[in-house]
């Protein structure tokens, strides 16, 4: 007879159970070595972990050349299988700009709006004075010819009228 408790329902197993045996688990994508291939000369192995790094670092594309340890074809590295993931989610993470600072001989320049303050104008020609009155404009007119242009600020529209008529 077994140890376990005779209350225990019995149910088979399912995939979410863990495995007896350790070794059973499978191994990670990333957990093999690639070679790369940059500027001319080869570099590696190295494990996709630190493939994926270098990607983030900026320091590889998926036009890098790579050769997974144990084969003889080199291929892109977004046509490898195992990396091709590396290279989909830098393309959705976009890449944050690092900070710019003087200390990076960055020149770091402050920029203030000051703004002189601007007199209040009344009308629409301008002019800072009240607003005016179309009889009072009317009834200069109708006394002396050019007054009510005058009355209305535009001086030389009503001397040119006094003097024309």
């Amino acid at each position: 007879m077994s140890d376990v408790p005779a209350d225990l329902p019995n149910r088979a197993p399912s995939a979410f159970d863990a495995p007896s045996n350790p070794t059973e688990i499978p191994p990670h994508p990333l957990d093999g070595e690639w070679f790369i291939h940059l500027e001319g000369k080869t570099y590696g192995p190295y494990a996709g972990h630190r493939l994926a790094e270098f990607c983030k670092e900026g320091r590889i594309d998926g036009a890098t050349q790579v050769l997974a340890v144990g084969t003889q074809d080199w291929k892109h590295a977004s046509e490898d299988p195992r990396l091709s993931s590396i290279f989909r989610q830098a393309r959705m993470q976009p890449q944050a700009p690092p900070p710019i600072t003087a200390a990076a001989g960055a020149t770091v320049v402050q920029v203030t709006n000051q703004m002189a303050p601007q007199p209040i104008i009344f009308m629409d020609d301008g002019l800072p004075f009240g607003p005016k009155s179309a009889g009072v404009a009317l009834l200069l007119s109708l006394f002396i010819c050019g007054a009510g242009q005058m009355y209305c600020g535009k001086v030389g529209k009503g001397l040119l009228m006094l003097f024309g008529a």
